[in-house]
């Protein structure tokens, strides 16, 4: 057998495979000869009639047969030894079949990428010297009062900190702002909208110019689009709204005491204190637990270059579109902003896909080398907690992964949380002094992506 090997990219090649007619012929025999033992002819008893009259009567099936026998084991033997790993099965073109012909054929396929693999034993991480103090328990008790909260309707002039109600229409250059943009539906109008300075100033500068206005008052306000407005199509125009106040609302935060308490299930304030402080310090664990994690697989990442199977990227691309398209939907963001956003949907989708893939390929290699395996109970514990959530029966939902092909990416999982475990427990970590607020971000967590062991 001789294989060609072409390199159409990094991760795409084309093997040229010929089985030489020797080889043919013998597995032509060996066929026919395994056709014989049930061949009915006229004249002779089963496993009596000469090969030649076997041929002639089955020579398209034994032909069939022995093409695919011949390359099921000469594709098998060219990936073995030149260890080569398909992530798909192969494109294939006949080239040439016969008796008495050598066998060729081409087998194009997308591989495993090839690169070398950085140290990932004692990886350099940085832990945060933090702890849960008072103001982030004041701040936490007063989410909790934000959830009680309620709103009085005042007959007084709006002050900076109401809740302004308005119907508005919003204009620009004295065209509804929905003929510049078709998805600004709510800069354009609204009925009973509820106007803040801060949590909802709709555009700045708009609040600012209804404060001292009461119940019932009507207002144009002109405003200028800032620059970092969501739509860039109308920065720097002056937009104009004819504005009704509906309402003023002031706004009002129950006091922290034990009847607050007994509301969310706690004896009194200082019980509820206790859980608020123990549940702080179980998310701060969590969290540096997590940044650990993700800084390991981050340093892998930046340390290896290597080009990615266009097909599982394309796979992994769409898969991550379905899901922000879902994602979206269950917000209740309509169809017309979901297609008005979709070539940015696709970029964001095939950047965390391609980053996903490549940390796929790290972490298995990884599984590899330290001989990491996914075993019967921990899948059936994944699925069973997957069942749970989804409030089915265990066997239903096994089924339904196998019936799909879902269960090796569940398998994936799994494999991957072990994986980083391994890198946590080995990560080399340096406390560190807390960052500022803003340095603090939630946006690159593809490797924790990976961990749903916890």
């Amino acid at each position: 057998m001789e294989v060609t090997i072409t390199d159409l990219s990094p991760c795409r090649k084309q093997l040229r495979i010929e089985i030489d007619a020797e080889t043919v012929n013998a597995k032509f025999d060996a066929v026919a000869k395994d056709f014989r033992r049930h061949a009915h002819l006229p004249g002779f008893r089963p496993g009596k009639a000469p090969l030649a009259n076997v041929m002639r009567s089955y020579g398209d099936k034994i032909g069939e047969e022995a093409k695919r026998t011949l390359m099921s084991d000469s594709y098998a033997k060219a990936l073995k030894e030149n260890e080569l790993r398909p992530v798909i099965m192969p494109e294939v073109e006949e080239l040439q079949f016969g008796h008495g012909k050598p066998f060729q054929y081409l087998a194009t396929l997308e591989v495993t990428p090839a690169f070398e693999m950085p140290e990932y034993i004692g990886i350099e991480v940085e832990k945060e010297r933090r702890s849960v103090n008072d103001a982030d328990i004041a701040k936490a008790l007063d989410t909790l009062r934000e959830q009680r909260v309620s709103y009085a309707d005042m007959d007084r002039p709006a002050v900076e900190e109401d809740f302004i109600v308005v119907n508005f229409t919003g204009t620009i250059d004295d065209k509804p702002i929905t003929d510049l943009i078709k998805v600004a539906r709510g800069l354009t109008e609204q009925k009973n909208f509820w106007l803040h300075k801060t949590q909802n100033p709709l555009i700045p500068g708009t609040v600012e110019a209804l404060i001292g206005s009461s119940k019932g008052d009507k207002k144009t306000v002109t405003v200028t689009i800032p620059d970092d407005f969501v739509y860039e199509e109308i920065v720097g125009k002056e937009a104009k709204y004819e504005i009704e106040v509906v309402q003023v609302k002031e706004k009002s935060l129950p006091e922290l005491d034990d009847k607050f308490a007994k509301g969310f299930g706690a004896e009194s304030m200082d019980k509820l204190r206790e859980g608020v402080e123990n549940d702080l310090k179980n998310e701060l664990e969590y969290s540096k637990k997590k940044s650990i994690r993700n800084q390991c697989v981050d340093k892998l990442l930046g340390a290896v270059n290597c080009d990615l199977p266009e097909t599982i990227v394309n796979e992994a691309t769409r898969a991550a579109v379905h899901n922000i398209v879902q994602q979206n939907h269950q917000r209740g963001v309509g169809k017309e902003i979901i297609e008005e956003n979709k070539d940015k949907i696709y970029a964001n989708a095939k950047t965390d896909a391609e980053v996903r893939v490549k940390a796929n390929y790290i972490l298995s290699k990884i599984a590899e080398k330290e001989g990491i395996k996914v075993t019967d109970q921990e899948l059936s514990r994944q699925v069973a907690a997957m069942a749970a959530q989804q409030k089915i029966k265990p066997q239903k939902l096994a089924q339904q992964l196998k019936d799909n092909g879902t269960i090796y990416q569940v398998q994936e999982e799994i494999m991957n949380a072990k994986v980083i475990d391994l890198l946590e427990e080995k990560a080399k970590v340096t406390e560190i002094d807390p960052k500022p607020e803003a340095e603090h971000t939630h946006s690159h967590e593809h490797g924790e992506g990976h961990d749903h062991s916890h």
